[in-house]
């Protein structure tokens, strides 16, 4: 590419708005910001991580994000025969209640008083970026060109575009470009997966003729396009003609490549290959209580006999797939190796999915959803390699509020659960007498303007009453009879998410009951890692808590402390007090003149 003539290049990593780019909005948050896709993305839209980026949200703002124009610099066109716009693209193009959002490519001649759409991009809900390249010869031999990106979110609440990689050049020789793949990020098993995408041609010379190989790290599949006339600028969308079987739970990773272009290798390697990752889960259904339940459940193939096994638990009125889709946890399955399964709550009586937790509003529903999880369970330890004993879930909101349920009605079967901006129904802990003791992470922002970290202990919003966060952990710690053995801050990596985390761990020696606290302090009702706060990662950090949890009946995980001595210190490597930090060497120092050395949070 160092051949090109380069008009413009951008990559946003600078962190602001670059100079000479421009924008008109009507929205009232600004329209396009600049920022990470952690900064830039919100409950309903998430953004996959690409570095810094640009990007408007219409889902965070609910306003209007009709007239959103991201404007580039002027070009003048007049000595250039030929240009192309390349780009990379974050964009599902949904539609929602009657509203469809649109995305284009739009050009002005007359310094933006008039707007012509040149291209308009077709969405691509498969949760990866996607790269296109737009060729712009009928714009050559014009001065003061201006290339605009525009979002339009058709008058409705809708989702949001991202930019990043943005180059305006001049094509040279004979370069072709793998675009794009059309592929699904998710199958449900067994699956059959055409092999497709899209090749542009970003050079000048036209393409007769390549070769597209995709592999997935096994086998090699290569196939001949001839007779083609793609001239520069164009694109033209591929059909492999094997496709990709996926027969169990698991995941793959293909490589699809253009390569022997007209015969030869193309003048530029870096823009021929492209890698996609594909998760085949199981889609399930489960009967109880006469009632068809779903769920999805993810095992991944190499994941040890006997694994742990993780419910994740969506929120009032959410989804299993949405909580998969932002928590991420089947990225942790495969990296810890354990299974990993999100229940479907059914719709209550005003067509929203649920878990029955007691709502004051659902007083007449009935479904019992702790016998739900409870049989499936059972059954999916029946038809897997599972471990019975290590039995574990997560949830978010009401799925929250649904693990406190757990932990006292279903001990027996659950080891630890993890609610983020969760809270216990005042009726489920006034009657909370598990046989086990489950041990819990609460992780909450302290300005929660959903579930109030204070509580709601005179039923004043009419979800029922309930305790301040304080309260609960108080509630359970005496119920465990655990002290609080340490506190500290996370680091505040994140300066621009407007708040930090504190952590406090209660315990005791010689008991596997542990219950911590990570409060979010100027945190919202967000899962952080996904929105909100993004100094700590709640779906691994939900993850490195159950895994710290000891068996009872053999002590497996659990450090075990002498009772004669005490933690004195933790300090760095240069001696200095200093917190757990995950990922770097921490020095324990204890009153018996022992000390260990721990990695992260694996304490």
């Amino acid at each position: 590419m160092s051949a090109q003539n380069i008009l413009l290049s951008e990559d946003f990593e600078s962190g602001v708005f670059p100079d000479n780019w421009s924008q008109q909005t009507a929205a009232s948050d600004g329209g396009w910001e600049n920022g990470t896709a952690g900064s830039l993305e919100s409950e309903w839209w998430s953004i996959a991580s690409h570095g810094n980026i640009i990007g408007t949200n219409d889902d965070a703002c609910d306003c209007d994000k009709s007239e959103d124009y991201l404007i580039l610099p002027p070009f003048d066109f007049t000595s250039v025969s030929n240009a192309i716009l390349e780009f990379e693209s974050y964009y599902d193009g949904e539609t929602f209640e009657g509203s469809t959002e649109v995305a284009t490519v739009e050009y002005s001649l007359d310094a933006g008083s008039s707007w012509t759409v040149y291209e308009t991009l077709e969405g691509s809900n498969d949760g990866a970026w996607s790269s296109h390249a737009i060729g712009l010869g009928s714009l050559t031999g014009n001065s003061n060109v201006l290339l605009a990106f525009r979002y339009n979110d058709d008058g409705g609440w809708m989702f949001g575009w991202a930019l990043d990689d943005v180059r305006v050049f001049e094509p040279t020789g004979l370069d072709a470009a793998m675009s794009s793949l059309d592929l699904p990020s998710n199958v449900d098993v067994p699956a059959e997966i055409i092999v497709a995408g899209a090749v542009s041609n970003v050079g000048a010379d036209t393409i007769v003729s390549f070769d597209i190989t995709w592999s997935d790290g096994l086998e090699n599949h290569v196939q001949l396009f001839e007779g083609l006339t793609l001239s520069s600028g164009e694109s033209m969308a591929f059909e492999h003609q094997d496709a990709f079987n996926m027969e169990q739970s698991g995941s793959a990773q293909l490589t699809v490549s253009v390569s022997n272009v007209n015969g030869v290798e193309d003048d530029v390697a870096s823009n021929n290959t492209l890698v996609h990752s594909i998760s085949a889960l199981e889609y399930g259904t489960f009967e109880d209580g006469g009632i068809n339940r779903e769920y999805i459940y993810y095992h991944p193939g190499d994941a040890p006999a006997a694994c742990p096994l993780v419910f994740v638990c969506h929120g009032y009125t959410g989804s299993a797939q949405g909580i998969m889709d932002y928590s991420e946890f089947n990225a942790l399955a495969d990296e810890f190796g354990f299974a990993v399964c999100y229940p479907q709550g059914i719709d209550d009586s005003y067509g929203n999915a649920f878990w029955n937790v007691g709502y004051d509003f659902q007083n007449n529903e009935t479904v019992d959803d702790a016998a739900y999880l409870i049989h499936l369970t059972e059954y999916l330890q029946t038809t897997n390699s599972l471990d019975p004993e290590l039995v574990f879930c997560t949830g978010m909101s009401n799925g929250a509020d649904f693990s406190y349920l757990l932990a006292c009605e279903a001990s027996s079967h659950f080891r630890a659960v993890a609610p983020v901006a969760g809270m216990i129904m005042q009726d489920i802990m006034d009657t909370c007498n598990p046989s086990e003791a489950v041990s819990i992470l609460e992780i909450h922002g302290t300005q929660d303007n959903v579930t109030y970290f204070d509580g709601d202990p005179t039923n004043q919003d009419n979800w029922g009453a309930y305790p301040s966060i304080p309260q609960t952990i108080d509630f359970f710690t005496d119920l465990f009879g655990i002290q609080l053995q340490e506190s500290f801050e996370f680091e505040n990596v994140n300066t621009g998410d407007g708040s930090s985390v504190s952590a406090d761990k209660y315990g005791a020696v010689g008991s596997c009951a542990q219950v911590w606290l990570y409060t979010v302090n100027g945190g919202g009702h967000d899962w952080p890692g996904a929105y909100g706060n993004m100094d700590i990662d709640s779906s691994r950090e939900a993850w490195l808590f159950f895994q710290e949890i000891c068996d009872a009946s053999t002590g497996v995980g659990a450090v075990q402390v002498a009772a004669d001595r005490e933690l004195i210190d933790v300090l760095d490597l240069l001696g200095r007090k200093a917190s757990p930090k995950s990922g770097e060497l921490r020095l324990y120092v204890y009153s018996d003149g022992t000390v260990e050395k721990r990695v992260g949070l694996e304490r």
